[in-house]
Formats: structure tokens, sequence, C-alpha cells
């Protein structure tokens, strides 16, 4: 499910054109708009050229994630100044209508000289925040563009209320994954809730519900080498713990420090509870990697819910990468094919963490990463191919267009070495997203 929005609509005019018309196409693409799921509308019915509506124009507007300026018709430029005023960040996309058949031998709306007006407008006042559309809904590149800025806005709507709890701290010597606080609450708008692994470790959850949440993941997986009933009792009790978390603290996201503690004290490693808990509720970051858990929630703000946090690990050939982890993946990302295994073979045989391969089909590969006080996004497309099952851990062979220079591009830029996949095309989404926040791509 997609992270519901709230999106105000103000359609302009000037009564020297033929507004009626103006409003007429208007009309139609606004109930269009209305059929779009997971988007709350606040959208006027016609156009406004009187400036004594403004102030009640721009009070209705409280509380939106974006604003689309229509032009109705060719109109002057003094609303912006005070949208901008009001709302100095707000999100804005211009919209052109096209230019109906001539009328006696003039032009009708002329709506694209009035969105033009209105961009240079924003541009010189010193804002980039801006999106420029032309066309209409009936045509499919023109509602694929619109719902790829609606998608960036629902991540930075996600971004902007997450509670994002961190269990513990960020793994030893990883200094590349720590976070900058400041910079994530003023830029992004995400809070960090700090839980000390030993609340985690001591969570009391009653018997009768281990029992069953054990039988459960008995019926995901199977159990590997030296896997046993004990271990597998606290697999279920840490994933019935990370509910009670959610539960109770309202988290959005969790990153956890994963090693070298709950192996030594806890008697396992998280990953196999992660991989169990993860389908059907929120996402958790390997390692204490807070900027890995934003990614992974941008993916699930827009509806992709088959996402894995991976090392690049492998070079295989000149298109093919190994993106690996000791074995964490969500359940839902399987191949089909191989088997869903419960291992014991990492942290010295203290596991537990979960072995298969991830299934085909096109991916993109992301970072949000924070550097030099700047933040940034690594984008990348590609496609799992198939792969048997050789390694230990949760792993997939992804084709991309050069494998050493995607890699060459992470370590020279100085991404983190985590990496976040998600199934589908969404490429052009994160590019939007980058746009909103004034952010480098790096592609």
């Amino acid at each position: 499910m997609k992270e519901k929005i709230k999106i105000g609509v103000v359609p302009l005019v000037r009564n020297t054109y033929d507004v009626k018309e103006g409003n007429r196409i208007y009309t139609a693409q606004i109930k269009r708009l209305r059929n779009m799921q997971d988007v709350d509308w606040v959208a006027f019915e016609k156009g406004i050229e009187d400036e004594n509506e403004f102030p009640d124009v721009l009070k209705t507007l409280y509380g939106v994630d974006g604003v689309i300026l229509v032009s109705n018709t060719f109109h002057l430029g003094t609303f912006v100044p005070k949208l901008l005023s009001e709302f100095p960040n707000i999100p804005i996309l211009i919209w052109a209508l096209p230019e109906p058949a001539y009328n006696g031998g003039r032009i009708r709306i002329n709506s694209l000289v009035g969105a033009h007006l209105d961009g240079s407008n924003i541009y010189k006042m010193g804002h980039d925040n801006f999106e420029f559309f032309y066309g209409t809904m009936e045509e499919d590149h023109f509602s694929e563009k619109l719902n790829q800025w609606l998608d960036a806005l629902r991540i930075v709507k996600k971004w902007k209320n997450a509670k994002i709890g961190l269990i513990g701290a960020h793994a030893k010597s990883f200094f590349n994954i720590d976070i900058y606080e400041p910079a994530l609450y003023s830029d992004i708008g995400g809070e960090i809730e700090y839980v000390s692994l030993e609340s985690v470790f001591n969570s009391r959850i009653e018997e009768e519900f281990i029992d069953k949440e054990a039988e459960e993941i008995r019926k995901i997986y199977s159990f590997g080498e030296n896997m046993d009933e004990a271990r597998l009792k606290k697999v279920a009790k840490l994933s019935l713990t990370f509910e009670k978390m959610v539960n109770d603290s309202k988290f959005d996201a969790m990153a956890i420090r994963c090693w070298p503690e709950f192996a030594s004290v806890y008697g396992i490693s998280p990953c196999a509870a992660m991989s169990k808990f993860m389908v059907k509720h929120i996402p958790i970051a390997c390692e204490g990697d807070i900027e890995g858990s934003l990614g992974m929630m941008a993916y699930k703000s827009i509806g992709c819910n088959e996402v894995f946090l991976a090392d690049v690990s492998q070079i295989i050939d000149e298109n093919d990468l190994l993106l690996w982890h000791c074995g964490v993946a969500p359940y839902n990302t399987w191949d089909g094919k191989s088997e869903k295994t419960l291992d014991t073979y990492f942290a010295n045989g203290h596991g537990v963490t979960v072995g298969f391969v991830l299934k085909t089909g096109p991916v993109t590969i992301m970072r949000v990463d924070y550097a030099r006080g700047k933040w940034r996004i690594f984008l990348q497309e590609g496609e799992v191919v198939p792969m048997e099952k050789e390694l230990k851990g949760t792993y997939a062979k992804v084709k991309v267009k050069s494998s050493i220079d995607v890699v060459e591009k992470l370590v020279k830029n100085g991404f983190a070495h985590h990496v976040v996949l998600g199934y589908g095309n969404y490429s052009e989404v994160i590019k939007e997203l980058a746009k909103i926040k004034n952010w480098e791509v790096v592609e």
C-alpha cells in the first residue's frame, strides 16, 4: 500500500481569454485526478483570478504535501509570490493545458504562456523545487510522469514524519553508516529513538505466542545444518519482540546492531527474525544503517514491498554483480526454486540466518547517503537473473550495464557499503525525489 498524500490544485485564469473553455478542460482533468488512489485532492472547482480570493485559497492549502498550479488560461503572475511567501518549501507542479482549436482567429486560452510566466517567477525568486508538465491525463506519458511526481512526494512525506528506532548503534568500525542527526532532522524530518540491546534481549513474550510464531516460521523455512528447536524459539521470540516494539513505539523503520552482541548474549544473530518480520511489517536495516532504512522506507512508501539491503559483494563478470548479505532478505523475495533454509553458519555457528536465492525481475538499486555536508543518491537500474544456490545467506545475481562502472562509482564517490534493492523500475521516481530535495544523483 502506498503512502497517502494530500495535494492542492489551484487553477488560474484571466478574463481576457476563453475562461469558459479553460475551465471546461480543467474540470475534465480533475475528474480523472479524483480517480487516482491514495491521494486526497484539495481542488478548486474553477479558475481563480481575483486577488482578493488568494488569502482564502492559501488557507485551504495548509497541510498539503504539494501544489499543482494549473494554467486554465494565461494569467497574471501574482499568485506565485504569495504562495511561496506562505509555503517557501512546498513542491510545486506547473501544469500547462494544450491549446484548443482556434476560434475566430485568436489563441483561446494561452495556457502555456501562463505556465511559463509562473515557472520563470518561481526560478527567479530563488526556488528550484518545481516541476513543469504539459498535456492532459488522457496521455499515457503525462499520467506516468504525474504518478512519478506524486510517488516522490510520498517518499518526502514518509521521511518527514518518520520515527526510526535504532537498536544499539552501528556495527563496530562502520563509521561510514553513522548518521548525522541534525542533517537528518533538518533536511529530511526523521527522528531517531534509541533502543538498548538489553531491552531487546530481555523482552518478555508469552510462551504460547512464541510457539505459534515458531510454527509459522517452520512453514516458511526448512532447517539447515545444526539448526534446532531451541534456536527456532529464539527466532520466534525476537520476531515477536520486533512486533511489540513497533506497536509500542510506532516506529516507521528500525536499524539494528546485529553483531557481535546478539550472537554472544542473546544466543543467535537476528537475521532470520528480520527476514520473517519485514514481509508484513516495517523495514529493519542491518548493522545500524539508518541511511539504509531511509532507502527501504522510500521503496515501501511507493508500494514496493520487496526490498533487500545488501553488500555489493562480487563483480562476477563485466555485466553481473553479486548482491549478498549474510541472510536477512525478506522471504517474499525468494526465487521459488531454491530451498529456503535457516542456517547457523554465521557468528561461529550461532546464526540464525536465512539462505535462499532472490527471485528474478527488474530492480532498482539505490543508496541514500550523507557525506561532506550534503545528501546524495546513488541510483542504478538492473535485472536479477537466475543463479543456483551456491552460497550461504541471501543473494542475487544482478545484471547491469557495466559492473565495474557501478562499483567504481560507489567506491570513488565514498558511498556507504550497503545498497537497497527494490523490485521494479523506480529510477524516474528517485530522480524526481532528488530534484525535489535538490540532491545530487550519481548513476
